[in-house]
């Protein structure tokens, strides 16, 4: 079937060179790279904290700061807020460019709100680690540091829709429409939960709900659809071939946007009932979008994979990351509706759904972009360093997931098994028949924490290189 290739035709007379659009990327994206790199290892060294403390009450018990309900809530924002959305908008801006063969607007100005948006992501932080959390699972910042973060993503989604107008390139590839999707995405959602849930305190059972809507669009439409935009981008690319199928990844698109909303709510409690209803159907058809978008990537692959694999680095990232997504999909069908949903709810399950999206499909996907983007805006090169620490940062971050989302889903299974008995001890039970399950979970995070230090020191020697090579050009 034919499709565009992954590269845009040749550009107009008036687009700006190749060189010129990566000069224009090389502050706000190295900035957002290196930030996000920073906060994925304080984040897992805090989640690594955090899950000692599931079977060793005892661990540093002496401090309120670093308990479990502090520790665990500032672990997961760290690494969505730090982590997750900052790698998003370094991702976002530089497709933008390279695809829409045009160059960055504002980039200092980018490099601007970043700051900020790290101030904000670390006052956040210190606020939950303090007890100010507001208790709202994926928005547990306090609005002091809420109202900021929101100011600053204001400022780079402008700047980044302004250059998407921009574009000499006028054909949207594939990858743009998600990122488009995000970009409008997460500031629609974000200001609804904020303005429902921080603002005019809506009652009761509806914060719940709300809150529930919000961190699932988050997890689905805005982390999912970036990683989506990767995927679909470096796949062709690293092949050597068009897109199987642009009709296949239109119609995809579209049922993620319209179904992805609404699966987050098939665990919730006293609520009325058509509302777990209806999100444990939607579990059940958004297998139909995952798997079509899927299936266009492995069709667009098939015949070169085995190749690639050996070969690039950033297609191991990006396809071991294409089949967690198919792979949580089809477990939150599973485990969304009925009996399943009964079983698992309220237990470590719904934990590892939240680390596998954030870690492994957005995670990886973007670990392996990053890998391909930085070394190309630090000097012109095409590889980072070291290629050790290429594979260290893939082979710790692919075991360490795998050993997270085995020990909480196995720990949730146990707890969901013991919570089914009459017996009046299981509370007792559902706490320290899991321990063995949970020490696996604190090796998982051991192991994400060394793949992120590897990550980050391969970025850090990266502009080390970039930085000596200006100054010897300067002299």
């Amino acid at each position: 079937m034919t499709a565009p290739q992954t590269s845009p035709p040749a550009a107009c007379a008036t687009a700006p060179s190749a060189v010129a659009v990566e000069a224009s990327c090389r502050l706000p994206v190295l900035f957002f790279a290196f930030s996000s790199a920073t906060w994925l290892l304080f984040g897992a060294v805090l989640a690594l904290l955090a899950s000692i403390q599931l079977y060793q009450p005892a661990f540093m018990e002496g401090c309120p700061w670093v308990t479990y309900g502090r520790l665990r809530p500032a672990a997961i924002n760290s690494l969505v807020y730090g982590f997750a959305l900052q790698a998003a908008f370094g991702l976002a801006l530089w497709l933008i460019a390279r695809l829409g063969r045009v160059e960055l607007t504002n980039p200092l100005g980018l490099f601007i709100a970043g700051k900020f948006w790290n101030v904000a992501v670390t006052v956040g932080v210190v606020g939950v680690l303090a007890g100010d959390a507001t208790g709202f699972d994926l928005l547990e910042f306090p609005l002091y540091a809420a109202l900021p973060l929101f100011a600053s993503y204001a400022c780079i989604g402008a700047w980044a829709l302004i250059t998407l107008k921009a574009r000499t390139e006028r054909t949207l590839y594939v990858s743009l429409w998600f990122v488009l999707a995000s970009l409008l995405w997460f500031p629609w959602i974000l200001s609804s939960a904020q303005g429902l849930l921080l603002g005019w305190r809506v009652p009761g059972v509806v914060q719940a709900v709300v809150a529930g809507w919000f961190g699932n669009n988050l997890l689905q439409v805005v982390l999912g659809g970036m990683a989506l935009a990767v995927m679909f981008y470096f796949v062709p690319k690293v092949v050597g071939r068009p897109l199987h199928s642009r009709s296949l990844a239109q119609n995809g698109f579209w049922l993620l946007l319209l179904i992805g909303g609404w699966t987050g709510l098939s665990q919730l409690a006293a609520v009325p009932a058509w509302i777990p209803a209806v999100s444990g159907a939607a579990n059940v058809l958004f297998v139909v979008p995952v798997a079509v978008l899927v299936y266009n990537l492995y069709r667009t692959a098939d015949g070169n994979i085995g190749e690639a694999w050996k070969r690039s680095g950033v297609f191991r990232f990006v396809t071991v990351a294409a089949f967690l997504l198919l792979l949580v999909t089809l477990r939150n069908a599973v485990f969304g509706i009925g009996s399943g949903a009964r079983y698992t709810q309220f237990t470590h399950f719904a934990a590892a759904r939240t680390d596998i999206m954030v870690l492994g499909v957005f995670g990886l996907a973007a670990m392996g972009a990053l890998h391909y983007i930085v070394p190309r805006l630090t000097v012109a090169q095409d590889e980072l360093p070291s290629d050790g620490l290429v594979d260290l940062a893939f082979w710790a971050s692919v075991v360490g997931l795998v050993s997270v989302a085995i020990g909480y889903s196995f720990a949730g299974l146990a707890q969901g098994a013991v919570g089914a008995t009459a017996d009046r001890n299981f509370l007792a039970q559902a706490v320290t028949g899991v321990a063995g399950h949970l020490k696996l979970v604190t090796f998982g995070y051991g192991a994400i924490g060394v793949g992120a230090l590897a990550f980050l020191i391969n970025f850090a020697l990266a502009l080390r290189r970039c930085c000596a090579a200006c100054c010897g050009g300067a002299r």
